[in-house]
């Protein structure tokens, strides 16, 4: 069962325009309802994104300033301040370089001292609380993070140029087209793991969204990584997941997909060897082995562990199962087998939502086709759903065949 999710602000699940979801209000009660947390993971300040999420309503907590930080009930829960020594010798190294414009993030407020009206227009976006001050170095404050805004661009000016040059207690990553950020050992996964522990939430109970490079350690973190249309492909290369993209609401519809369901069933992806993986194998032995006076358990399961075990559930009752792998002699497609529907939940367009699942989860891993060997009975349901039959029937435990595959639009 997921009972924590996280998602990245700008990119994720914030659109183009920089505006919240009109649905979000309503998803976070339901999710409050179902007893799921959720929490807002950016390189924001903390007060910035309460001020933005507080029409949102709800518990939401808040892993800020890249997860340096973590608030939750408005107090802070985690801190990981950077050695004095190293974050003035990081100003002292920014000052040099051309259009690089630093400032201290602290769990009260953020100090600058540049004056560039771009500069000052972007800083106001991402923090409400700031305060100018002529000398950042004359500052007496717990700072847990230095943002950078570029005026010539991050990735190509001051991320370049940092590299190397840091002490060995802090480091640069990307986190938007003019901005980077230097921490100490921190980052959206450690906060996202201190989480887990304080919350008693396992890593494969986890859902996280992001877009970029400062979202990785974040989706290392969690089962359910994923990364939105328009990711950094370096990230969308690290996640299990694809999801739809920022502008179309992309972190809404997943969550309602995998979730919280929609016409009652949620359609996910299940980690081997859980509690959902161990109600799958009842349904399949109910339902494919049973009939034929065999039993699942009697069977050598240990090669399921490289496999994507996809579930259709209504509350914690498993409704739906099949499953997929690399199909062994077929390249560029993937086998899907084991698929089973509870007999309670038959004619409810389960198999259907299964397959739809299937089809996106092969196209994001590369695959252009799903193979089936599939029972003469089921073969009208893969007809009607563009599956063509590639060759002649078989026998497969004594039951009639038919191989059968489904070209995918990639």
């Amino acid at each position: 069962m997921i009972k924590l999710i996280a998602a990245d602000m700008d990119g994720t699940l914030l659109d183009s325009q920089k505006r919240l979801p009109p649905a979000l209000p309503a998803l976070l009660a339901e999710l409050a309802a179902a007893g799921i947390r959720f929490a807002a993971a950016s390189g924001r300040q903390y007060y910035t994104l309460e001020a933005q999420l507080a029409p949102c309503g709800g518990e939401i907590l808040y892993l800020a300033e890249n997860g340096t930080m973590v608030f939750e009930h408005g107090a802070p829960v985690f801190l990981d301040p950077i050695a004095e020594e190293d974050w003035r010798d990081a100003v002292r190294l920014l000052r040099c370089i051309p259009g690089a414009c630093p400032i201290l993030c602290c769990p009260d407020t953020a100090y600058f001292e540049d004056g560039d009206p771009e500069f000052l227009e972007n800083a106001g976006l991402y923090y409400v609380r700031r305060r100018r001050v002529d000398d950042l170095l004359a500052v007496k404050a717990k700072v847990c993070k230095i943002a950078v805004y570029d005026l010539r661009g991050a990735e190509h000016n001051s991320f370049a140029a940092v590299r190397g040059r840091l002490g060995p207690q802090l480091h640069a990553v990307l986190s938007g087209e003019k901005w980077i950020d230097l921490m100490g050992g921190s980052s959206k996964g450690t906060a996202l793991t201190a989480l887990q522990e304080r919350l008693g939430i396992l890593p494969e109970e986890t859902m996280a969204f992001g877009d970029y490079l400062n979202d990785r350690e974040m989706m290392d973190a969690c089962f359910y990584s994923c990364a939105m249309k328009n990711a950094h492909p370096a990230l969308a290369a690290r996640c299990r997941f694809i999801v739809g993209g920022n502008d179309e609401n992309g972190v809404v519809a997943a969550i309602r997909e995998m979730v919280l369901g929609t016409d009652g069933f949620a359609v996910r992806e299940v980690p081997f060897g859980g509690a959902e993986y161990a109600r799958i194998l009842e349904l399949r032995d109910g339902v494919l082995r049973r009939p034929l006076g065999l039993s699942l358990f009697e069977e050598d399961l240990s090669g399921e562990k490289d496999c994507r075990h996809i579930a259709a559930l209504r509350g914690e009752q498993v409704a739906g199962t099949m499953q997929l792998l690399p199909a062994p002699d077929r390249p560029g497609a993937m086998r899907m087998r084991q698929v089973a529907v509870a007999e309670d939940c038959r004619g409810q367009g389960l198999g259907r939502k299964m397959l739809d699942f299937a089809a996106k989860l092969a196209v994001w891993e590369g695959f252009s086709a799903i193979t089936v060997h599939a029972r003469e009975t089921a073969a009208g349901f893969y007809r009607k759903t563009g599956f063509v039959q590639t060759g002649p029937g078989f026998l497969e435990v004594g039951i009639p065949h038919l191989p059968i595959e489904l070209t995918l639009k990639v």
